[in-house]
């Protein structure tokens, strides 16, 4: 299996203050990083997304996600967030960090949820919340959502 978490795609200290600022982040790096066209586009589909019910997990975590025609390749990207920021979650804690799962419209739904299946069993190992922590760079912290998504 292909390492979906690069680096480059790993943003630490985003300022983003609200949850549709982290998702406007995530749009833009996605166009940045050539992972999509249209910036407005995937932020709608990742909105729409969260209006049907919050991405917000647990223990500071969110799965923002998105399938959109927009998307021209399946990749994750990860904000470590600079503060806390209200998101609706299962525990009610504010989010520290957004891993955001973005799939190709043409890819299907079964590879975006298979995807979001394994990403969020990831957030069930306390030693990768520990690992995401105590991490300081991206590198770090690609490496340990990688591990995970390869067991």
């Amino acid at each position: 299996m292909v390492d979906l978490v690069q680096a480059s795609h790993v943003f630490l200290d985003c300022p983003a203050r609200d949850v549709d600022e982290a998702l406007h982040v995530i749009a833009d790096k996605a166009v940045e990083l050539g992972i999509g066209t249209d910036a407005d586009a995937i932020f709608k589909a990742l909105r729409s997304r969260e209006d049907m019910g919050s991405t917000g997990m647990t223990d500071g975590y969110a799965i923002p996600h998105a399938m959109a025609p927009e998307i021209k390749e399946t990749a994750v990207i990860v904000l470590k967030l600079s503060g806390d920021i209200a998101w609706k979650t299962m525990d009610e804690a504010p989010v520290v960090y957004a891993i955001a799962l973005l799939v190709p419209a043409e890819e299907g739904a079964s590879v975006h949820l298979e995807l979001l299946s394994k990403i969020a069993r990831v957030l069930t190992h306390a030693n990768f919340r520990t690992e995401m922590e105590n991490a300081t760079d991206a590198e770090t912290i690609a490496a340990a959502v990688n591990k995970r998504l390869h067991d």
